[in-house]
């Protein structure tokens, strides 16, 4: 599904428009604030859209609009799209905004008191792409046709030769600082963490953080010298210290994490905690990196109109099923390649068949007459022994400490994996014990079996019903809602795991079960 269109205004849009790999960065944020939340925190999540720079200058050039009205068009697609794939966010910034701006100032005076900034001529090879200076080691050339041209080894985006009057952010100062604060372990995966070290044991120079008014008109002005505009990465990340001061402006930092797609580490691991520490700042706690989807095993790029249409795969697999797709397919270690055929098979074998029709089955009248969650017997265990149904209970007992161990790492198609192992192994139970047999027989001990396989099953899907609110909180919601379990028991602390066969007092027993009865994710079609 990449953007289609037909007249000349609608290919600059989609140009520049939001696509799944601006998704996974904020999906895999949104998951970890829910998972916070599970654990009774407080949370504090900002997102939002940055609007300054060249960039962003010439992309509101061709589409014939003055960046103001450009950025306000373009922020509005990105909130809206993050509401309809429900990401949780508490702020959502635009750093055009009046209060970030007074931020930025504040923060480069800051910089500025303390001696970090100079005024000197920079010369290099400059990326309007990636917004940055590339040293002249990461740059190589390339030939297209009979057309010769210089780009970045490491983003491949194409540099041009500048040289210009502007400020200087004195950046090697920096090194022990950097080093003893990644010491920490601060970047996972720790992949990452080594790349930021090679970074900074190759070299640190001092880093451009202005440009002239007269080649960029679209940014903040430096403070005191207005033929200058601040530099859009330090204008950028200072977005989190706009956010980081509450109603009554006391600070909410430092940060306890920052997620971030791998082609901007360099901006936050080593410039962004350099310039909090020049200005008096602690760097974050933690910053979470992932990799990026390819197409065709091709980089996702605008240029080649092979970005792949978020709003349409929720049109067709809804926002849960999106959202299950990123977070289940997704390595943070490795690129990962986008199939229209992957997730179509994952989302119709995963969420319609292990999961949602392991619910309606075992919530079926024909089985369940009476409705409920109904009761455990011990004693029916010896007639299921041959069913495996002890290694069941214990397999989903361990579920609730591997799966928040995945989760709040970011390996969450490690997680999924393992909730999905444990419903396919309640499906299998289930067909192994036959309920639709023992629903014919009248005497107790089928009765009594079959009620317990019942709640074992139902057991099953509670449990996996709250591990899985960070990854699809629609879907979850339902489920939970279906087995009558209380808002106040879905959280991730102290989750009871089968507390009837534990013989603990278990309010689910007999506990009446909703009455929506519409399957809880209909299987999709093939294109």
């Amino acid at each position: 599904m990449s953007w289609n269109s037909s007249s000349q205004e609608e290919k600059e849009e989609c140009a520049y428009a939001p696509h799944i790999g601006h998704m996974q960065s904020c999906l895999y944020a949104d998951a970890f604030a829910r998972i916070q939340r599970l654990q009774g925190k407080n949370v504090v999540f900002s997102t939002g859209t940055d609007e300054h720079g060249l960039k962003v200058q010439q992309a509101a050039s061709a589409m014939k609009k003055v960046p103001e009205e450009y950025c306000t068009y373009m922020s509005s697609k990105f909130e809206d799209l993050f509401r309809n794939s429900e990401i949780s966010f508490t702020h959502f910034i635009r750093t055009t905004d009046k209060e970030h701006k007074e931020t930025v100032q504040n923060f480069w005076r800051k910089l500025q008191e303390n001696d970090h900034i100079k005024k000197g001529r920079y010369e290099g090879w400059y990326s309007v792409t990636d917004e940055a200076y590339v040293p002249v080691s990461q740059i190589k050339e390339i030939k297209e046709g009979s057309t010769i041209k210089m780009v970045s080894n490491e983003t491949g985006s194409e540099v041009e030769k500048m040289s210009e009057e502007n400020y200087l952010f004195k950046l090697p100062q920096f090194q022990k600082d950097l080093l003893y604060w990644l010491s920490k372990d601060v970047i996972k995966p720790a992949m990452f963490l080594e790349d930021v070290r090679r970074w900074i044991h190759e070299g640190l120079y001092d880093l451009s953080v202005s440009r002239p008014r007269s080649r960029l008109s679209w940014g903040i002005p430096v403070p005191d010298d207005d033929s200058q505009v601040i530099y859009v990465w330090l204008d950028a990340l200072v977005n989190y210290l706009t956010i980081g001061h509450n109603a009554e402006n006391n600070l909410v930092w430092p940060a306890d994490c920052h997620i971030i797609g791998k082609d901007i580490l360099k901006f936050h691991a080593i410039y962004w905690p350099a310039f909090l520490i020049a200005a008096g700042y602690e760097p974050p706690r933690k910053i979470f990196c992932h990799s990026h989807w390819t197409v065709n095993y091709e980089k996702m790029s605008k240029s080649k109109g092979n970005v792949v249409d978020p709003l349409a795969l929720m049109d067709k697999y809804g926002c849960d099923g999106f959202r299950y797709f990123l977070l289940r397919a997704s390595l943070p270690t490795n690129d990962t390649n986008y199939s229209e055929v992957k997730i179509h098979r994952m989302v119709n074998a995963e969420l319609a068949d292990t999961l949602g029709n392991l619910l309606s089955r075992s919530c079926a009248v024909a089985l369940n007459s009476d409705q409920v969650f109904p009761k455990f017997y011990h004693h029916s265990l010896y007639n299921l022994k041959d069913f495996k149904v002890e290694e069941l209970i214990r397999n989903v007992s361990d579920l609730p400490e591997k799966v928040q161990l995945y989760f709040t790492d970011g390996y969450f198609f490690r997680g999924i994996d393992c909730i999905m192992a444990c419903l396919r192994d309640a499906n299998a139970f289930m067909q192994l014990c036959k309920p639709w047999e023992l629903v014919k027989k009248k005497d107790e001990q089928s009765k009594e079996t079959l009620c317990t396989v019942l709640h074992v099953i139902l057991e099953v899907l509670r449990i996996s019903g709250i591990l899985l609110q960070p990854v699809l909180p629609n879907l979850s919601n339902r489920l939970l809602t279906k087995l009558q379990v209380p808002k106040e028991n879905r959280s991730w602390l102290n989750i009871t795991c089968f507390p009837s066969y534990h013989q603990i007092s278990n309010p689910m027993e007999n506990h009446s079960l909703g009455k929506d009865s519409t399957p809880l994710f209909e299987r999709r079609k093939a294109s």
